[in-house]
């Protein structure tokens, strides 16, 4: 095999094992620029397997920062059993799509697009809906940690 060859092999294992590590844990903090999710509202979200309801959660982009970890995704709730959550951080969520209704023990809001609700750390909140919605989601937490 000749040198160059090799090395040429040696940069493109690194250069993808890179691409594969920052897409797997968020941007890379080291860049300057901005990352472009192309209507990330359409994908497809992972289901949640809680308490038998209707929840999919994906996250989509995380902070590098393990001091002020930052996680932002979607959250969809169906119509069907809701979802009872305590949250182990600070959340803030803005319905983009459809409704949910939103109860934490002492208030009890049907959300609709526009709306934003905030879920400090500690909060137990209930998830439903009558048919779906969805919500923008931005956490401090670390990334596939709600």
């Amino acid at each position: 095999m000749k040198l160059t060859n090799i090395v040429g092999g040696i940069v493109l294992i690194a250069v993808a094992s890179y691409a594969a590590l920052v897409m797997a844990h968020g941007v890379d903090k080291r860049t300057k620029k901005m990352t472009y999710f192309k209507q990330a509202s359409k994908m497809e979200l992972a289901a949640m397997n809680l308490q038998g309801a209707n929840a999919f959660l994906s996250d989509v982009v995380s902070s590098n920062d393990p001091e002020a970890p930052i996680t932002c995704g979607l959250f969809r709730i169906e119509k069907g059993k809701s979802l009872t959550y305590t949250y182990g951080y600070d959340e803030a969520k803005i319905i983009i799509d459809g409704e949910m209704t939103v109860d934490d023990g002492s208030t009890k809001v049907t959300a609709t697009p526009g709306d934003i609700l905030f879920f400090p750390k500690g909060s137990t909140i209930t998830f439903n809906s009558n048919s779906k919605g969805t919500g923008f989601i931005c956490g401090q937490r670390e990334r596939d940690g709600a």
